[in-house]
């Protein structure tokens, strides 16, 4: 018989819980819910609805840390929220989960870095920027990529298309030429104004 799966999702996702816990029992999966914050994986794999609602309780993110950290957790995202731990096991929820696949998967613990690296890691990133800073701008031309220089002379050649075709409508069709002549008097009126103005 398969082991026990504890469910958990934020308040808001009853409805996609119900559906997972329905496919999880018809799989022969004995499924709990997680109750409150003080409930322990105790070993259990965690199937762990996540959502941008989810950051926002604490039970959510104390379980997803302990499961990760035996390597029992399995992360369903309901929408693009970065996971609830770095490096966790995720996935996109789906109507078909290959929850057989999913829940099978062997990982290890996650062993905690020290503080020693976290803090050369640190160090070294602030070292990398303030090197960044002090290089020359706009002197490299392999900072424009292919995509801009492509999307820049798409837009040019639209540009000078747009400007040779009003050309022509406004050279043969009375009904496109008028308003461009009604717009150009009203500017050369204003501009009369403005000259008459000046000193």
């Amino acid at each position: 018989m398969p082991s026990p799966i504890l469910l958990a999702h934020p308040p808001g996702a009853a409805s996609q819980a119900q559906a997972v816990a329905a496919e999880l029992k018809a799989l022969g999966y004995e499924v709990e819910e997680l109750r409150g914050r003080g409930q322990s994986p105790r070993g259990r794999k965690v199937v762990l609805l996540w959502s941008r609602q989810a950051w926002g309780t604490p039970a959510l993110r104390a379980v997803a840390r302990q499961a990760h950290a035996t390597g029992s957790l399995v992360c369903v995202r309901l929408d693009a929220a970065p996971p609830p731990v770095e490096g966790a096991r995720q996935t996109r929820f789906a109507k078909r989960m290959a929850w057989r696949r999913l829940l099978s998967t062997k990982a290890g613990p996650v062993a905690a870095a020290p503080r020693g690296a976290a803090r050369a890691r640190i160090h070294t990133a602030r070292a990398k920027r303030v090197k960044a800073k002090t290089q020359p701008v706009g002197t490299d031309m392999r900072l424009y990529s292919d995509s801009s220089t492509r999307a820049f002379a798409i837009v040019l050649t639209l540009c000078i298309v747009s400007a040779a075709a009003l050309g022509v409508a406004y050279g043969r069709y009375p009904a496109v030429a008028a308003p461009i002549d009604q717009a150009a008097a009203a500017l050369y009126a204003q501009a009369s104004e403005i000259a008459a103005l000046a000193p």
